[in-house]
């Protein structure tokens, strides 16, 4: 199994703009239905920041009482376009985020990283629509984010539209993202939900 992931990123917060992607994205449908998730994403470090420093990601994500672990190189999107190595590793059932960190932590390490010292940075809510498709012989993922980005005591509304590679050539995921940017007249994404989150983080003070 590949440990690269490949997204392109638009910008979800101009008018109809998910109704407009899922008119672009409906001659590639997979099946009909779509899948709906609610998602819980805790983004960790330490005091120090190591890990920001580092480049690197670290989140907890919850949904439906599971937990799993997730951590990404960190790289910036350019026109559009994410690639990055990513590693997950499943925590396992818990009530809430305090307890999934304490089941983490009891590892102690996790690709070399120190687990003790982590403490959420910020949080993100999110209602994740997920359609599947089919392009050329590639399958891909495109999911409609509506989010809240919770960050030093405050609340911040964003929404972000995701096209990831799932199998097939990068080369079949950058015609179709082509195609989706025309047929939807969208923006591709300048700064995604969780650079948004860091920012404000960094403008705002931790509380």
């Amino acid at each position: 199994m590949s440990n690269v992931e490949t997204e392109y990123k638009w910008d979800g917060n101009s008018p109809r703009a998910f109704a407009r992607m899922k008119r672009a994205a409906a001659p590639f449908l997979k099946a009909a239905k779509s899948e709906k998730l609610r998602l819980h994403d805790v983004y960790l470090d330490d005091e120090k920041h190591t890990l920001r420093a580092e480049k690197i990601a670290l989140r907890l994500r919850g949904c439906n009482g599971n937990w799993e672990a997730t951590l990404k190189t960190r790289t910036e999107v350019k026109n559009g376009k994410a690639v990055r190595k990513e590693f997950t590793f499943p925590v396992g059932k818990s009530k809430n985020f305090a307890q999934a960190l304490i089941s983490f932590q009891t590892r102690k390490t996790w690709k070399n990283i120190p687990l003790k010292n982590l403490r959420a940075q910020f949080e993100i809510f999110n209602t994740r629509q997920i359609y599947m498709l089919n392009f050329e012989g590639a399958q891909a993922e495109l999911a409609l984010d509506d989010c809240e980005i919770r960050v030093a005591g405050r609340r911040v509304k964003m929404k972000e539209i995701e096209l990831e590679l799932k199998k097939g050539a990068g080369e079949k995921l950058e015609s179709l993202a082509r195609h989706f940017s025309h047929a939807a007249q969208l923006r591709f994404q300048k700064m995604s939900k969780v650079f948004t989150a860091e920012t404000l983080l960094a403008l705002w003070g931790e509380k």
